[in-house]
């Protein structure tokens, strides 16, 4: 499963790269893919398909976010779930993309009703999609909670209801993000004390050509130069 947004049609040098991505994901996961492109534009705008060979065909699904605002997109998904209606996939990523397009004034309570959504077809979802759906909503649980208790309550809904699978990808992809993160520190931290370092021994060089020069006076000196 791939997800990204496009604020700009998909063009030869876009769909060539998705491709790339497509080929690494059914090695590393050994399983079909689904692509999906999140955009503002037309789709017809866009390159959806790239044929290499008759075996290696990349097909992007584009979630159209048009200029409908988020109300009426959970309100759409809502009375899908609520009337057990069927789901689509596209419309199951629906519910991460309101969370992560929920206006900052309302996220709270979108987010709370994303929840409740998720919980209702949680148990409908193929493991790539709960994945996904799972990773999103937990990241801006976090991102848009100020509230510990409504965090902690909301959040342990979620993990009492998503596979054991999902829960440790997820960690698993966090702690790697994470190691990442303090790698970056660190190499951040190495380069200020090699700079530091780099700027004493310049110090301490010209500190030694200064003696150099009062050892080679004082030297000419007793010689009577």
């Amino acid at each position: 499963m791939g997800l990204e947004h496009q604020s700009i049609p998909v063009g030869e040098e876009k769909l060539n790269k998705f491709g790339d991505y497509d080929v690494q994901l059914v090695v590393d996961e050994h399983l079909p893919t689904l692509l999906v492109v999140a955009s503002h534009l037309n789709k017809d705008k866009s390159k959806n398909k790239l044929i290499r060979s008759p075996s290696d065909i990349t097909q992007l699904y584009f979630l159209d976010l048009g200029e409908d605002n988020i109300s009426q997109r959970l309100s759409t998904v809502s009375k899908i779930i609520y009337n057990n209606q069927y789901l689509s996939q596209e419309m199951a990523l629906n519910l991460g993309v309101i969370a992560l397009y929920a206006p900052r004034e309302r996220a709270c309570e979108i987010m709370d009703t994303v929840v409740r959504l998720y919980l209702k077809i949680v148990e409908k979802l193929d493991l790539h999609m709960e994945y996904t759906l799972y990773s999103v909503i937990t990241v801006l649980l976090d991102a848009f909670f100020d509230d510990e208790d409504e965090y902690r309550r909301l959040t342990k809904m979620m993990d009492d209801n998503t596979s054991q699978e999902s829960q440790m990808r997820f960690a698993s992809h966090e702690s790697t993000i994470e190691s990442l993160t303090y790698a970056e520190e660190d190499l951040a931290h190495t380069k200020d004390d090699l700079a530091i370092a780099k700027d004493d021994l310049a110090k301490a060089n010209g500190k030694i050509a200064d003696l150099e020069a009062e050892v080679k006076r004082l030297t000419d000196e007793l010689n009577g130069r």
